[in-house]
């Protein structure tokens, strides 16, 4: 009987998966980004895999929800929301990695999440620090960048200041954070929504890498 049941279960999940692909095409079509082949690829996977795409790709359209509301909320009373902004994002790289099985420290997971698309966009030269700042902690990297804002918005609860520059005329956005006690600058020349353009290639990428995805030649 549980044998049964949890057959059922599973058809009933994999039916609606293949059915939401419309909504899941769509969702990633505002970064950019064309899955028709990819999430057709995922939904004739095993039902593990299959499952801990599908489960994941829900969590991620949560959380820009979730952004999307800040964002509305930053128009409506000029809220400082980027550091929370950047907390979710960059927690659901952590979330996309586990999920994905990679086994390392936080840091290196973020790392690991990004990867794919480092040199495509230039990403080391998109968000850095100064000239000072590297003085007095050493190089970072686009990743532990990122990866030091979200943690000193969870351990310290800091989320006052700007990171992301407003249009893509402006030339790019000076902010500041807090790493090991110490006061770190630096610039970003990228604006939100290309950040987001970013995030959603690097997790397409990750989830080709996971399930194995080829791209069919033409």
């Amino acid at each position: 009987m549980i044998d049964k049941f949890e057959k059922k279960w599973k058809e009933s999940q994999i039916n609606r998966w293949k059915k939401i692909k419309d909504k899941i095409v769509k969702f990633f079509s505002k970064y950019d980004l064309n899955i028709v082949d990819v999430y057709d690829h995922i939904t004739n996977l095993n039902y593990d895999k299959m499952q801990a795409i599908s489960y994941l790709l829900s969590k991620v359209i949560r959380v820009i929800k979730i952004c999307d509301f800040l964002d509305a909320l930053e128009k409506k009373e000029h809220a400082d929301v980027d550091v929370i902004k950047i907390y979710l994002l960059i927690s659901h790289a952590e979330i996309a990695m586990n999920n994905f099985k990679v086994k390392d420290k936080k840091i290196e997971m973020v790392k690991k999440f990004f990867d794919p698309v480092i040199d495509k966009y230039g990403l080391n030269y998109k968000i850095k620090i100064s000239l000072e700042s590297i003085k007095d902690v050493g190089k970072m990297s686009f990743s532990e960048i990122l990866y030091k804002i979200r943690c000193e918005y969870t351990h310290e609860g800091n989320y006052t200041g700007k990171i992301f520059k407003k249009t893509d005329d402006d030339y790019h956005n000076l902010f500041r954070f807090r790493s090991n006690n110490k006061d770190i600058h630096g610039e970003c020349n990228l604006t939100y929504r290309e950040f987001l353009n970013i995030f959603m290639d690097a997790l397409v990428e990750n989830i080709k890498m996971f399930s194995s995805y080829e791209k069919q030649s033409t």
